[in-house]
């Protein structure tokens, strides 16, 4: 007697299939001999992937794998240069999390990927997605991690009418019927592209859905609900500053790392005071009593972060150039490429536009 296939092995076997003929081209992907991408990749790539989109990644990797192609080359650079290098990605704490964990791989495992979960938790700024995207893509282990597109799949599959971070228990136990014993690296890249092409956030394409079928979701007709959204935050909160844009007659702006720990660490940036909730609290950064000259205030712009809004008061002066410790000075022409982030880069437009 035949034992009937199930739903969820069906939808495996479609999915590979799909992929096989679908799969999106994207660098960290190229195989190996053995026919999987290279670890190395996987884990830099899925570092520069969070909170960023594929788009904006896929230059930027090209890039880093060109100049650091392997853990042994990435472990002997310097925390600024990996800063420098992630300007414009933004959430640079994974800059710092990646330069932590090529140097405990470099040191602890003879710059080898670790390649069990145990080690590769421990890595700092790797979470169990993470881990077992590396584990399972990487070195095809028989695991399933959980993305926002395998989320979302599954959510519509089972036709689970709650806000994700309700059900993120229910999603990882459904996620363990979908783990592939042989084909985990082709599965799981199968998942999140058919996440990014078919089963997208918004009109997925259920008229050419090769699981329609066996979708929940899609039988309630319920598919451009799910999964349900949370209910709309409050707007941003605001934070305040005042930034300096001190320039020399040569066409230089004075620079300065900030703090190695807080927002933007070890990043380099024009003098600002201090953000802070309350205009009234700002106080005038240091380095104005270096410069008796008045400075003109010359524009404001709101900048967007994550979780708030900066409002930034621009003032601008033109001084004779000076050394100072701890301060250096950039050639204007050479801000765009000198790691500052996004932030400071627009505050200094701002300033000489």
């Amino acid at each position: 007697m035949f034992k009937l296939k199930s739903k969820e092995f069906i939808i495996q076997s479609k999915l590979l299939y799909w992929y096989k003929k679908n799969k999106r081209s994207l660098p960290w992907r190229k195989l190996k001999k053995n026919n999987l991408p290279d670890p190395y990749y996987v884990m830099i790539s899925e570092f520069m992937l969070q909170q960023t989109t594929i788009n904006a990644v896929v230059l930027r990797f090209k890039d880093f794998v060109n100049f650091w192609p392997s853990i042994k080359k990435l472990s002997t650079i310097n925390e600024n240069q990996i800063l420098q290098f992630w300007s414009g990605l933004g959430y640079y704490a994974r800059a710092k999390n990646l330069f932590k964990t090529t140097k405990i791989i470099s040191l602890k495992f003879k710059n080898i990927i670790p390649n069990n979960y145990e080690d590769l938790i421990k890595l700092p700024g790797v979470g169990d997605y993470t881990a077992k995207a590396i584990l399972g893509i990487g070195f095809n282990q028989p695991v399933m991690p959980v993305d926002a597109n395998i989320e979302r799949i599954l959510s519509r599959l089972y036709a689970l009418k709650k806000p994700i971070n309700k059900i993120k228990k229910n999603i990882l136990k459904l996620a363990e019927l979908y783990i592939s014993k042989k084909q985990s690296s082709s599965l799981i890249q199968a998942f999140m592209d058919y996440g990014s092409i078919i089963c997208v956030p918004i009109n997925p394409k259920c008229n050419i859905c090769i699981i329609a079928d066996y979708c929940e979701a899609n039988k309630k007709k319920i598919t451009n609900i799910i999964p349900l959204k949370k209910k709309s935050l409050k707007e941003k909160p605001k934070k305040y500053t005042r930034a300096y844009v001190i320039l020399s007659k040569n066409n230089e702006v004075l620079v300065r790392r900030r703090s190695t720990s807080g927002m933007l660490p070890s990043m380099l940036e024009v003098p600002n005071d201090q953000w802070t909730s309350d205009k009234k609290m700002l106080v005038k950064d240091r380095i104005l009593k270096l410069y008796k000259k008045k400075l003109m205030n010359c524009n404001s712009i709101i900048y967007s972060f994550s979780h708030f809004n900066l409002e930034i008061d621009i003032f601008v002066s033109w001084c004779r150039k000076r050394k100072i410790h701890n301060y250096k000075w950039i050639p204007l022409n050479k801000v765009s490429r000198s790691g500052m982030p996004t932030v400071m880069k627009k505050i200094v437009t701002a300033a000489t536009n």
